[in-house]
């Protein structure tokens, strides 16, 4: 297993900020950026702060939350993969298998935070002299983001290896999987101590790190999916009655570059910085979800059926989420000239002139998501990396739990607070709301922020919906000219309990000389 997990870590760190290039699929050959090892690095306190930022680093890779885990959610009704990944094409498809690029390049990255996180939480109670809130806030921090890369590495493969810090100091990375139980169990505890470790709030010099907040926040989700309503009830509320986590007064600010420092919504992003000098503090998920006139790649394209869920009144957030044929963005400065084949709807007539509206041929479907596009305000066209990239918000704790009251006491018991996430969004407030209510209001408010799939696993579960209702619909794209509704993905079919978890990549399987088995009906 020390191909899998020891990705180069005594070369690690962090100071150099490693950048991952575009389209790396290589991740184990990166070269060395310098000469700190473990044993010769965390000295002080200056060392513990760069060491923490390593771990945040790791946020940035493209094949880890910077993109590829963004595939994954391409399962549900709201988005189709496009692009040249037939990887990402066959998960979407349910046509799985564990030799996937998709299913083993999500696993290096994830175990790499991990690691670095272990690191620190063995190296940083070591460090003599240092200030205790910057020590306790460092330790809160990379529990915070063991746990986070435990969370998604249990929701997407389901039984996983737990490495710890022993693990770390003992050299034994090669370990059996845990359950799913045994993993949740250890996330929540490293949140538990999170929560007790990081401070509520912090300076603008200290503005990205995670807070109390984010800790409670990722609880409550992990509660969620344990079915433990009331603990998510408890730590829910503990983050939408304070007012460090208060949602942004409009919706379009959590999705606006200049707004974001100062948005107490965002409980954890990946903080983003447009600089030539530090490329990578830069997520590409800019790249990939923008359209590909428009310096982007172009890789996910929403569907129809997403686009009617939003309610008529709903323009707040359909405008904010959804980038349809005919809009621009401010300072989207390419111009592309019209032809035949764009030559519909509001640009029927204009072949042979330019614009820098979105034009037909961009997408597959008629739409892209917008939330993760905005351009340079000097208007030089180049994408703007300022934008953060949202995690977690205080609008899905909120949701949530709404839903645990309601699952737990019954229609209507969630009106509050679901009608605090409608208001916002200048919509009329419900009452009586159940679950049809509360998974329609979870599908527009977090539309393509990676949320859609894992809901609607958790709810199959539990028996709320029935996937097969979902799935067996085609996905197709707008019913304007050229597109005319059609069938984008036709009719899937989901395998019980097969396609609950993805199968482990087989390089891991391999590696492990037998210790890792495989997940079930792989």
């Amino acid at each position: 297993m020390k191909f899998i997990y020891k990705i180069t870590y005594s070369l690690l760190l962090i100071t150099a900020l490693v950048a991952f290039g575009g389209c790396n699929k290589n991740p184990l050959d990166q070269k060395p950026t310098g000469s700190y090892t473990t044993g010769n690095f965390w000295r002080n306190q200056d060392d513990v702060i760069a060491g923490v930022l390593g771990i945040y680093n790791v946020l940035y890779v493209e094949d880890w939350i910077g993109h590829d885990l963004y595939a994954f959610d391409d399962q549900s009704d709201d988005i189709s993969v496009d692009g040249d990944h037939p990887d990402f094409k066959a998960i979407e498809r349910f046509n799985i298998d564990p030799s996937l690029q998709l299913i083993y390049i999500t696993w290096p990255f994830a175990y790499e935070q991990i690691e670095r996180a272990n690191n620190a939480i063995t190296y940083i109670p070591k460090v003599p002299v240092m200030d205790d809130a910057i020590r306790n806030r460092s330790l809160g921090e990379a529990y915070f983001l063991r746990a986070y890369a435990y969370f998604v590495l249990n929701q997407i493969y389901g039984e996983i290896p737990v490495i710890k810090e022993d693990n770390v100091q003992n050299g034994n990375y090669n370990v059996p999987k845990s359950s799913v139980d045994s993993v949740r169990a250890f996330v929540e505890s490293d949140l538990l101590k999170a929560a007790e470790l990081l401070p509520e709030s912090y300076g603008d010099a200290d503005k990205g790190r995670v807070s109390k907040g984010a800790a409670w926040g990722l609880l409550t989700k992990l509660y969620m999916f344990e079915d433990k309503y009331q603990s998510a009830i408890t730590y829910g509320t503990k983050v939408i009655t304070n007012a460090n986590y208060a949602l942004a007064a409009n919706y379009a600010d959590n999705f606006t570059a200049g707004k974001q420092e100062s948005n107490s919504e965002l409980l954890f992003a990946v903080w983003n910085k447009s600089s030539e000098a530090s490329p990578s503090n830069q997520s590409p998920i800019s790249i990939y979800f923008s359209p590909r006139a428009w310096q982007g790649w172009g890789f996910h394209h929403p569907t129809q059926n997403f686009a009617d869920a939003f309610e008529p009144n709903d323009t707040i957030r359909k405008r904010t989420t959804l980038l349809s044929v005919g809009d621009s963005i401010p300072h989207q400065t390419s111009l592309n000239t019209i032809d035949a084949t764009n030559a519909y709807q509001m640009f029927a007539g204009r072949e042979g002139q330019q614009t820098g509206r979105m034009l037909p041929s961009y997408s597959t479907t008629g739409y892209y998501i917008r939330k993760y596009t905005a351009y340079m305000p000097n208007d030089d066209g180049n994408l703007n990396f300022d934008l953060k990239q949202p995690l977690l918000r205080t609008a899905d704790i909120y949701l949530l739990v709404a839903e645990a009251k309601i699952r737990m006491s019954g229609n209507g018991a969630g009106d509050a607070e679901i009608n605090v996430v409608r208001n916002r969004a200048g919509l009329a407030s419900l009452s009586n709301a159940g679950m049809p209510e509360l998974i329609h209001e979870r599908r527009v408010e977090l539309g393509g922020e990676n949320t859609r799939w894992q809901d609607l696993l958790r709810w199959d579960k539990d028996k709320v919906i029935n996937l097969d209702t979902i799935v067996s619909k085609p996905k197709a794209a707008s019913p304007l000219p050229p597109y005319n509704g059609s069938v984008i993905i036709p009719a899937r079919t989901f395998t019980r309990p097969k396609n609950y978890y993805m199968p482990l990549p087989q390089p891991v399987i391999d590696e492990s000389k037998g210790i890792i088995k495989q997940n079930p009906n792989y």
